[in-house]
């Protein structure tokens, strides 16, 4: 049995045995990095008949150069724990010194240090590898953090350096030097003595952190005038996520702007692990990372990974936010959104692969453009298949199979389909707005948002219920159109309406007590559009052309919107049946939401090991649960535990350390147009929906389809999360209901009973 490995030379099996360093030390010189070459003694091989093959390792090596002897257990330099000076290093060792310095690291397992810092961090202890690397001896040598370890931001690289060897900086013996590099546009600051190996150091550390896929610290050296990497290990103050436990807190990863602005309308509770799970698939699949995010289970949007996306392309900063302003909703004043360093080369890698045909290992979309386009329209009929397909898959063999045979193909089929017919056709969505408002002035332009798009997925439900009362459309029409439409429709662990059988009969005896015409409604919402836009276009002639041309991109961009998003609700729906049978399959019934997509997977090919999990995931989701709305804006770290003992916390936004408290001032984005007066009513959670009385003033964290029934009920519409493409702000524009949106403090302002003035133009909401 081999018992030693160099670097170049490692087995993936062996791996998990070489420590965090040894396994570290491997990756960097398989990346091709300035690495001194070395082995490692994996753990488990340092007793018994393994020592004459230790010592046979260690005579071969070279008298020339003398070694750097250093532990290497297995629980350090991981994300959880650095054990930074825990352990014995020994340096500058001749070859014939290594056995007894390879019996001092490895013995330093047990010093009182390493005890101390064990019962400190409630760390176990582990087995220990050793790492034997061809000494450099510095003429300087230092750390770079790829990030801020206390603020988290990357816009710069911090280093330290110390003449001669980096134990003197570690232990404090000798006084560093700092230098800093700016990472979106690079330069350097700092010694002189550095300035020179600047730009490979970075090089090297933006590839390091890449390779990781987090902030990294890196250990590095010069000598004889090259520049060596020694160490890299993740910032453990910056550790995001824990898997084992369901443990996801997005802040406190780097420093970026997190919104629930789109994303909180979609998803009204924290996250199931496999939800949350699935959305890390997408980032990885669009190469934005942490781009849909969590803090305890609750969903933000990163707004730092777009803006630095778009700045990365080449736009310039000051106008990356303006981009997205639409969709993301406004900043707190005087706040500017965190940007870091983007890997433009690989975002543009992985979107030509998903439009060129899918990015799972090993499968690819073969289908021409046209199949694409059509397999677009039809997705719905080909998921209802899919569904019948799956319930009658009985055991784990048969939805392993299927699911490698048949789900996965067509969902990247599916993926590549919708990113293929995408194109640039929701641009629209981003610019409209504000080239409109230049053209027309700015209350013009906002009329003719109003009543333009027609028809759209998100009022379906509420229109066709009608139909179907009036026998127009079928029961089975509706249920094939709207019957994955529902509250919390992307959730994999909730229930749709096309599920119950009694969804519809209940539905249809809410609507008739309603005594309210949506069709109606909507009907006068459209003729106000076509007054304003033809008023407009008699008057300004010269315009008329245009503006109707903008229009109607502006509708199509929105209609393309919601058709994706609706037809991607029924890939949800496959996937969760394909989920609730493996729970019946393997006796876990609704347990089988609390595992990550993966181990799912890996359940059904016969790893039962995966469901040890369970317990401790399903108890950290019921206290996600249990939790208040976080801050509709996150910026810099955000501790849930300290925001909720804090009696002046505002729901709006947080800002690390601006100790502010809550305004009583109600204002957001203009919505829809009017002026309403009229009494307010409070609503936290959807199941109280029906104590909404006709005419009140609906007020609320966010609506999205589930709450488009009561629309038609409601005097006027006010919530804490939203922006002008967002749910409330379209629909109510369509039906012709002033909205006041992303106000951030309505629902903790406001109370139910108080009357307020909304005036959806301006975005203010006036308490009487």
């Amino acid at each position: 049995m081999v018992s030693v490995y160099s670097f170049d030379n490692t087995p993936d099996s062996v791996l998990p045995l070489c420590g965090g360093k040894g396994a570290s030390l491997i990756r960097m010189t398989r990346m091709g990095l300035p690495v001194p070459e070395g082995m490692v003694i994996p753990a488990g091989s340092l007793s018994g008949a393994e020592e004459n093959d230790i010592r046979d390792a260690l005579a071969s090596l070279s008298d020339k150069y003398t070694y750097a002897v250093r532990s290497s257990a297995l629980n350090e330099d991981g994300s959880d724990n650095s054990f930074a000076g825990q352990y014995e290093t020994v340096t500058d060792v001749a070859r014939s010194d290594l056995p007894g310095a390879v019996r001092t690291v490895a013995g330093s397992a047990s010093n009182s240090r390493v005890k101390e810092y064990l019962s400190n961090t409630n760390t176990a202890a582990s087995d220990i590898a050793v790492v034997i690397q061809r000494f450099v001896k510095p003429e300087y040598a230092g750390v770079l953090f790829t990030a801020d370890a206390i603020t988290g931001s990357s816009r710069e690289m911090v280093g330290n350096f110390v003449e001669g060897e980096g134990e003197a900086l570690v232990s404090g013996q000798k006084n560093a030097s700092e230098f800093r590099i700016n990472t979106i546009r690079y330069s350097y600051s700092g010694s002189d003595a550095m300035k020179k190996h600047a730009r490979s150091l970075y090089k090297y550390a933006c590839r390091i952190r890449s390779e990781y896929g987090c902030e990294t610290d890196i250990e590095w050296a010069v000598s004889g005038g090259r520049l060596y990497i020694l160490q890299a290990r993740p910032v453990t103050t910056l550790k995001r996520f824990d898997p084992a436990g369901y443990l996801i807190n997005g802040s406190r990863s780097g420093d970026f702007l997190l919104t629930k602005t789109n994303v909180g309308e979609i998803f009204m509770k924290p996250l199931t692990p496999v939800t949350f799970s699935v959305l890390e698939e997408i980032n990885t699949v669009l190469y934005l990372p942490c781009w849909l995010d969590a803090v305890d289970g609750q969903a933000y949007m990163n707004v730092s990974v777009l803006c630095s996306m778009l700045i990365a392309m080449g736009m310039k900063e000051a106008k990356a936010y303006d981009a997205v302003k639409d969709l993301v909703g406004n900043l707190p004043s005087g706040k500017t959104v965190p940007i870091f360093p983007f890997d433009r080369k690989k975002f543009k890698k992985n979107l030509w692969k998903l439009l060129t045909g899918g990015h799972a290992k090993g499968i690819k979309s073969k289908m021409s453009k046209a199949q694409k386009l059509e397999m677009v329209r039809t997705l719905p009929e080909i998921s209802r298949g899919l569904i019948s397909e799956i319930r009658s898959l009985d055991t784990n063999e048969k939805l392993y199979r299927y699911g490698g045979s048949v789900l996965i193909p067509k969902l990247v089929d599916g993926l590549s389909a919708i990113m293929a017919s995408s194109g640039m056709k929701m641009v629209p969505l981003f610019n409209t707005r504000g080239k409109l408002e230049k053209l027309t002035g700015e209350e013009t332009a906002k009329a003719l948002l109003g009543g333009c798009l027609g028809i759209i997925e998100s009022m379906k439900p509420l229109l066709f219920l009608e139909d179907v009362i009036d026998g127009k459309i079928t029961e089975e029409e509706f249920m094939n159109t709207c019957g994955q439409r529902s509250v919390n429709e992307m959730e994999l662990s909730e229930k749709h309406p096309f599920e119950d059988p009694d969804y519809l009969a209940k539905a249809i005896e809410d609507y008739k007590t309603q005594g309210i015409s949506a069709h109606n409604l909507k009907a006068k919402s459209e003729r106000e559009f076509g007054k304003t836009l033809e008023a407009y276009c008699r008057e300004n002639p010269g315009k008329a052309k245009r503006v109707r041309k903008m229009i109607e991109d502006f509708r199509e961009a929105n209609a393309f919107r919601e058709e994706i998003r609706a037809k991607g609700v029924w890939c949800m729906c496959v996937l969760r049946e394909w989920l609730l049978a493996l729970g019946r399959v393997n006796n876990l019934g609704d347990d089988v939401f609390m595992l990550y997509i993966r181990e799912a997977v890996a359940l059904a090919g016969g790893d039962t090991s995966v469901t040890a999990v369970i317990p401790a995931r399903k108890a950290n989701y019921e206290r996600y649960l249990s939790r208040p709305a976080y801050p509709n804006i996150i910026i810099g770290r955000f501790d849930p535990d300290e925001w909720i003992s804090d009696p002046a916390r505002r729901n709006d936004f947080y800002c690390s350390g601006s100790g502010v408290t809550v305004s009583s001032d109600v204002k957001g984005f203009p919505g829809a147009a009017g002026k309403v007066t009229g009494k307010v009513r409070v609503i936290e959670s959807i199941d109280l929906i029906d104590t909404i009385e006709t005419g009140e003033i609906l007020v609320t964290s966010a609506t999205n389809i589930g709450w488009t029934r009561v629309f038609p009920k409601v005097s006027a519409i006010i919530t804490d999360i939203g922006a002008p493409l967002s749910h409330a702000a379209i629909v109510a524009r369509e039906f012709g209901i002033p909205a006041v949106v992303g106000c951030g403090n309505a629902t903790t302002v406001l109370k139910t009973g108080d009357t307020v003035e909304v005036d959806g133009l301006n975005g203010t909401v006036v308490i009487k």
